[in-house]
């Protein structure tokens, strides 16, 4: 994981280890525990080996694939200073965000919000700017398609980014973005996130966002 932080500045706490993410993890340790043991539980009381075979096979299944979430959630890629809103200090100092390129740059993110647009070179996905000019921000991923994961994470930075800026009191352009992408006749190829991904992203942070709290 350092390799991970590497090249982030000073005093930025990586998204994995705000305290919303820290109990989105504990959950995720959780059910992996329990879909563990509770195999290993029929393992014991089944003593047909053609059962314990396919038993043993679901198990390595689900450890791979617990290993691989958690994986992804502790290396969403972007951080936040502790005048952040996610880190439930109350500080009035300014909040800021970073967000971690394929290459492992460290980058601060600007005012708007972003997007996923495919990199036909690079057969990746590029983080887009929405602004008037749809600039690129950046290489984000050299996945080859927008998998839930990846759409979350796209939700959780926009999620902070608007925190952000109502923490130090900026206009939320969040609502423009959405009315210049309905206006859009096809330059890039976006989707949204479903309303029940971004609540889902950080919870009782979202609601925050949305004034619900």
């Amino acid at each position: 994981m350092s390799d991970f932080t590497n090249g982030l500045d000073d005093g930025f706490i990586r998204f994995s280890e705000t305290p919303q993410a820290l109990q989105k993890g504990r959950s995720i340790q959780i059910q992996s525990a329990v879909f563990i043991i509770v195999i290993q539980l029929f393992f014991v009381f089944i003593p047909l080996w053609p059962i314990r075979i396919l038993l043993f096979i679901l198990m390595l299944f689900v450890i791979t694939l617990s290993w691989r979430r958690w994986i992804d959630w502790s290396t969403t890629p972007f951080a936040v200073n502790p005048s952040h809103p996610l880190m439930e200090l109350l500080s009035d100092k300014e909040a800021k965000v970073m967000i971690r390129l394929h290459d492992g740059r460290w980058e601060p993110a600007g005012k708007y919000r972003y997007r996923l647009v495919e990199d036909d070179l690079l057969k990746g996905f590029n983080l887009v700017t929405l602004d008037d000019n749809y600039s690129i921000f950046g290489y984000l991923t050299d996945q080859k398609s927008q998998s839930s994961s990846l759409r979350r994470t796209i939700a959780l930075l926009n999620q902070a980014l608007g925190l952000r800026d109502a923490h130090n009191g900026e206009h939320d352009d969040i609502e423009d973005a959405r009315d210049r992408e309905s206006k859009d006749f096809g330059l890039l190829d976006r989707d949204w996130p479903d309303e029940e991904d971004s609540q889902d992203a950080l919870g009782p942070i979202a609601k925050k966002l949305k004034g619900q709290e």
